[in-house]
């Protein structure tokens, strides 16, 4: 078992202890720590996407405006691209 994982455990297993000396209850202890595992992954979630909105907007989508006729900034990113391409396609479909 590798360094990470073995942290990993050992910090689950110290949190269960904690968790099932107040609750005196394993299956409730489970539950609340399921539910805390979610949670996490809901936050990781959340960031990965922030992250992806942040990032700069690729040539495919800087072509493309610019074939639309659309000007932008040399910083657009992504998100950004992304609603100016999307608002551009409905201007040309009226």
């Amino acid at each position: 078992m590798d360094t990470d994982t073995r942290r990993s455990l050992n910090s689950y297993v110290a949190l269960f202890e904690l968790i099932s000396g107040k609750v005196d209850n394993d299956a409730a202890t489970v539950a609340i720590l399921q539910e805390m595992a979610r949670d996490r992954r809901a936050q990781q979630m959340r960031a990965e996407r922030e992250a992806r909105n942040i990032q700069p907007a690729t040539e495919r989508q800087k072509r493309f405006m610019k074939k639309l006729g659309i000007q932008f900034p040399a910083t657009v990113t992504k998100k950004e691209a992304s609603v100016v391409i999307d608002e551009g396609l409905a201007r040309n479909a009226e």
